[in-house]
């Protein structure tokens, strides 16, 4: 059976995906204000929104989810490769309704118009926007479950084989973080820059690795003339 990871990805590209996507959910949850934590429609939540760090913070989060689509979609072929892409850009209107919507609705609050907070609800739970997120993020979470499977079948038995589980694992539990408290909040964030650092050292590492197949964008030193076969 061959690969069902392309061959001709050099390990460094994918190890840089791996930390770049971590880097930025990192940032995402840790500089992210959280004076909404106690609901949308307050005086603290108003400055949370119109803040400079929530626009940073939010467009950092976007962009982590669109490198790690772009990291799975690397590691698989076939069809499956297009679940990651497909998920990035289903969760991403949501994404700019509250960077940029709650920001706006936020400003003109600390203007003098407080009742305007009352929005906030009516833009996160807009039943097509809380629709399209959360199927774009169950695609993302498929997506990076057969990512990191595929490695570990061509990587079978060597040890970068367990590289990507991991972070497939802690990305897959993305949407259920949202309903942690701040303190939960960045403790995920943490760990999936732990989880993503992991996966970049192990694919580092898998050059190295004399037990088992070829890393990715390599070829087997028992094959030398073809792909490896797995």
């Amino acid at each position: 059976m061959s690969s069902s990871i392309p061959t001709t990805v050099p390990r460094s590209r994918v190890a840089g995906l791996a930390v770049t996507s971590g880097v930025l959910m990192a940032g995402y949850l840790l500089l992210r204000p959280y004076g909404d934590a106690d609901g949308g429609e307050t005086l603290s939540a108003a400055e949370a929104f119109s803040s400079t760090l929530w626009i940073a913070s939010h467009l950092a989060g976007a962009a982590a989810l669109v490198v790690l689509a772009a990291l799975w979609s690397l590691l698989t072929t076939g069809p499956l490769r297009w679940a990651g892409p497909v998920g990035a850009a289903l969760v991403l209107p949501y994404y700019g309704a509250e960077t940029f919507a709650l920001h706006e609705i936020a400003a003109r609050a600390l203007a003098g118009d407080p009742d305007v907070l009352a929005l906030v609800a009516a833009v996160r739970d807009n039943p097509a926007a809380v629709t399209l997120f959360s199927v774009g993020l169950i695609a993302l979470a498929v997506a990076g479950i057969v990512a990191a499977l595929s490695w570990r079948r061509l990587h079978r038995p060597g040890r970068a084989a367990h590289a990507f589980l991991p972070l497939a694992v802690i990305a897959a539990l993305f949407l259920p973080q949202f309903f942690l408290p701040p303190a939960g909040r960045m403790a995920y964030g943490l760990v999936f820059a732990a989880a993503a650092v992991y996966a970049a050292i192990a694919v580092a590492s898998a050059g190295r690795d004399t037990m088992g197949p070829s890393p990715v964008g390599g070829r087997s030193a028992a094959e030398p003339g073809r792909a490896r076969q797995g």
